[in-house]
């Protein structure tokens, strides 16, 4: 469904998004950075903060114009997935093997090195690259459909590296502090000292003013800013995330390695709190101040009880208190604090100091009659002080006897502002967050900067006074909010920012746009730390107002969100009210997700009613697809072209035994899986293709070695690589010899593992291939453990994490369990084996997951608790009987009937 709505058209045209049309003008622009700096918007300071904020001395617009090219060649080389062709040469002999598959990522970028980059090969014009037989040979417009999908391949990338949806907050200080000395002087000392200091009082009385200025007053400490806005950040998920990202910029990368390798989604925020934990005590030497700001969002009054979300945000940070400082900023006083200072506002005196600052004179009657209109509220004094021009008479403001209110001093600030200025404002009230400068005028923004109604945070980044966005945003007529928000929708898209856009679309009257522009982008928005915020935006959108394709995206997005907030209940009885009429991939995806929250909710019969439904939807569609081939092969027949029909069938064939081999595989069905990948074998025969006749020995061997049958593993694995030998194929080779490694280490000769899997992981690292690198280094962690080294185990476990692979993760983190083990550390072994469990079943490893649960119980054991032990002792029983290895099948029941002995004798 996904490709339907955004990727391709039903005439094979590749659709792009408007963050990948400027991606693409980009490139095309590659070579003109003063162009790009001038003209394209993600060369702007706001989609480049994250890039730009450490370099010294002005700016430029050919410096961000040189900025954003560096940072496209850092994404596309990410391609490549290894070490890029080092002379023309090379790179001529690449096209060669890569463009037989233009579903590699490497094709992509062979598209971009001929088109754009020219980094080996500049061809004299656009069109030798597809009219020279030794680069893409093929016609004109699957060229230009190429580079279109190698766009769509990069944009992502892009965003991963500048994560522009995840800005840095970082207020800035006022020109001058007024009044507030002794407090100032106070919150920097607590904050030296690494306490908790709670500041409260009214909005706009500088509770954020004071805070800013402390932090100016520390130096160059690390800093971290989060300001609750409602609805988009103020769930755990957001400020992990959040806190993740930054750690891990300051050398801290626990949680967030914990995240990517969890795609984003936080599946256990105990464990994640702990990580955080860790990641702090890290940093040590550097620890950073921790600042949250607005936090009486989290609790509407004094007595309200909290929502769940907030309850744990609320309890995430107070579990930071005592590890590092924290400034945590309300409208409310907070409990739990070292320091709590409450702030009163302006004296009579300090309104005399700011209209001095200002050129203005005021006898100390005026000062004190204005102190007592503004209550000395230093926001509403500063609209009263942009009111005054020279002529009027501060005396001339309402009246002592009127209620203090930023409501009249607005209304008469609104009447003096020019038409434009007065648009500004209005298009900046409906950004929940910093708006992009550029999409106002330069000369109004400064006007207003002027006049103290808007907030830049130095990074590109506007906003509207908070207190005066309601005011402003309410006034709106409902034409021109939707305008409005329209608007905000392009910025966003502009740039990038799915979720932020489909916020602004859904409040535009354009709820399918919504979920058109998030629905192919939502497991890169997922991973990003977004669903916190999408979930209340689709939460709201109906479905009535929906086309049919649409409605089923929602639902799947719905259910999707629903099941990552742990929310089952309500995504079932959504998923149940749902039209299941129709066979689609997106109904089978449904399907699955139905079973999910059933088995979750602890309904396995209903949850296998569902997954076989699913199954059955599956099985239809793959029979569709094989009537595509078989009505291919008869067309090809009809031309009398039989020798190309059979290779059109037995390739395709191929391709659908690889794929149902993998899947039983995956599944743990290895009898299944075994038999699949043989068809292939015989397919591949009757083919002819050594290439893939490499990959059905390598896949086969792989079931052998999970089967633990060693010599059927080892001759089939010894069969891939004399092929890939006499191909000249050294990628395959090393990867087959990374498989080998695995076997090994599944059939315990870790000698052997280390010596065939040692010169591939080198491979592999020197290359840069993450996966593969990620994949042999933890199989040479177990082997290292298993052989005593522990402490060489510990390296390449370390090595895998910092990699970031998630399918690895969960094997790294096994080892470390075993090496607590070993070091008689038996809570901390607990910690590792949850772990490994968890980011096992988040990746759909039953394999891992027994092995985890095993290890897990045998810790739990270990740190006195028998019950826990036994619980988990089952629990892999159970997963290795459902995957038939009888060695483990063993081992673990000889574990429960000992435990049981134990507690037979314990009892007598």
């Amino acid at each position: 469904m996904e490709a339907d709505m955004t990727a391709t058209s039903q005439t094979g045209e590749v659709t792009l998004t408007l963050f990948e049309r400027h991606v693409k003008q980009a490139l095309k622009w590659h070579g003109n950075p003063a162009r790009l700096g001038d003209e394209s918007p993600l060369a702007s300071p706001y989609f480049l903060a994250r890039a730009l904020r450490d370099m010294s001395g002005p700016v430029t617009a050919s410096i961000r114009g040189e900025m954003l090219q560096a940072e496209i060649r850092r994404a596309a080389v990410r391609l490549w997935n290894g070490l890029l062709p080092a002379t023309r040469d090379d790179m001529l002999a690449a096209i060669t093997d890569v463009r037989r598959d233009p579903d590699d990522p490497r094709y992509a970028y062979i598209v971009l090195e001929l088109r754009c980059f020219h980094e080996h090969i500049e061809p004299y014009r656009t069109s030798d690259i597809w009219e020279q037989p030794h680069l893409l040979p093929g016609s004109k417009s699957q060229h230009y459909r190429d580079f279109d999908i190698a766009v769509k391949r990069l944009a992502p990338m892009i965003l991963d590296a500048l994560r522009p949806a995840l800005r840095v907050e970082r207020p800035q200080a006022p020109p001058a502090l007024y009044g507030y000395d002794e407090q100032l002087a106070r919150l920097t000392k607590a904050l030296a000292q690494g306490q908790t200091v709670a500041l409260s009082g009214p909005g706009g009385i500088g509770k954020t003013s004071i805070g800013a200025t402390a932090i100016g007053c520390l130096g160059k400490q690390p800093v971290f800013w989060y300001t609750i806005r409602p609805g988009f950040n103020d769930g755990a998920n957001s400020l992990l995330f959040a806190l993740g990202a930054f750690l891990h910029e300051h050398g801290a990368p626990n949680l967030w390695q914990y995240l990517v390798t969890a795609n984003g989604v936080v599946g256990d925020i105990n464990l994640a709190a702990g990580l955080l934990r860790q990641d702090l005590a890290s940093l040590a030497e550097d620890l950073p101040i921790l600042c949250f700001d607005d936090l009486e969002h989290l609790a509407t009054g004094r007595l309200s009880v909290l929502a769940a979300a907030h309850a744990q945000m609320f309890d995430l940070i107070d579990g930071l208190r005592g590890l590092t400082a924290l400034l945590l900023i309300s409208q409310r006083p907070l409990p739990a604090c070292d320091v709590h200072l409450e702030l009163a506002g302006f004296g009579t005196a300090e309104v005399e100091q700011l209209w001095h600052a200002a050129g203005y004179h005021l006898t100390f009657d005026q000062a004190a009659r204005l102190h007592t209109y503004a209550g000395g509220n230093p926001r509403l004094l500063t609209l009263l002080l942009a009111l005054q021009d020279g002529t009027d008479d501060p005396m001339t403001q309402p009246g002592e006897s009127e209620t203090p209110s930023l409501l009249p001093a607005f209304q008469r600030l609104w009447h003096r502002l020019s038409s434009d200025e007065r648009r500004a404002v209005q298009r900046l009230s409906v950004y929940p967050s910093d708006a992009p400068e550029d999409v106002i005028v330069p000369m109004t923004l400064d006007a207003l900067a002027r006049l103290r109604l808007i907030e830049r945070n130095g990074a590109g980044g506007v906003t509207l006074l908070p207190a005066l966005t309601p005011i402003v945003r309410d006034d709106l007529s409902p034409e021109l909010s939707e305008r409005l928000h329209g608007e905000a929708a392009v910025a966003r898209l502009e740039r990038g920012e799915y979720t932020a856009a489909a916020y602004h679309f859904s409040r535009s009257g354009e709820e399918q746009r919504a979920v058109q522009v998030w629905f192919p982008q939502c497991q890169h928005a997922i991973a990003r730390g977004e669903a916190d915020a999408a979930r209340l935006i689709f939460s709201s959108i109906s479905r009535q107002r929906l086309n049919k394709s649409e409605q089923t995206a929602l639902d799947i997005i719905r259910a999707e969100l629903l099941k990552l907030a742990g929310q089952h209940e309500e995504g079932l009885r959504e998923l149940e009210a749902i039209d299941w009429a129709g066979e689609s991939q997106a109904s089978a995806r449904l399907w699955m997700l139905r079973g999910e929250m059933e088995d979750a909710l602890g309904y396995p019969d209903r949850a296998l009613a569902s997954y076989g439904e699913g199954l059955r939807v599956t099985a239809r569609l793959t029979s569709q697809l094989a009537a595509l081939h078989q009505r291919r092969g008869t067309l090809l027949l009809s031309r009398r072209d039989l020798e190309a029909s059979w290779v059109e069938i037995r390739r395709a064939e191929f391709d659908l035994e690889v794929l149902r081999g993998r899947l039983r595989d995956e599944e743990g069905a290895y009898d299944q899986a075994l038999e699949a990948h043989c068809r292939a074998r015989e397919l591949a025969e009757q083919i002819d293709d050594d290439s893939l006749r490499g990959l059905a020995e390598r896949q086969i061997a792989r079931v052998y070695g999970r089967r633990q049958q060693l010599d059927e593993a080892v001759h089939h694995a010894t069969q891939a690589i004399a092929i890939y030998e006499r191909m000249g194929d050294h990628v395959n080779r090393e990867k087959m010899r990374s498989n080998l490694a695995f076997i090994y280490v599944q059939t315990r000769q870790f000698q052997a593992a280390l010596d065939v899997g040692q010169p591939a992981y080198d491979f592999f690292v020197a290359v840069r291939d993450p996966y593969f690198a990620a994949v042999t280094g933890a199989n040479l962690a177990e082997a290292s453990f298993e052989l005593g080294d522990l402490d060489g185990a510990g390296c390449f476990a370390n090595e895998v994490l910092e990699l970031g692979d998630r399918f690895a993760s969960p094997y790294a983190h096994f080892t470390h369990g075993q090496i607590d083990m070993a070091r008689g550390q038996s809570l901390a072994a607990v910690a590792e084996f949850t772990l490994s469990m968890q980011l096992a079943q988040q990746n759909d490893d039953p394999y891992m997951v027994a092995y985890a649960q095993r290890s897990l119980g045998q810790a739990y054991l270990a740190a006195g608790d028998p019950a826990a032990g036994e619980q988990h002792l089952q629990a892999a029983l159970v997963l290795f009987q459902k995957l038939n290895i009888d060695g483990e099948i063993s081992t673990t029941a000889q574990l429960l009937t000992e435990l049981q002995a134990e507690q037979i004798v314990s009892g007598a």
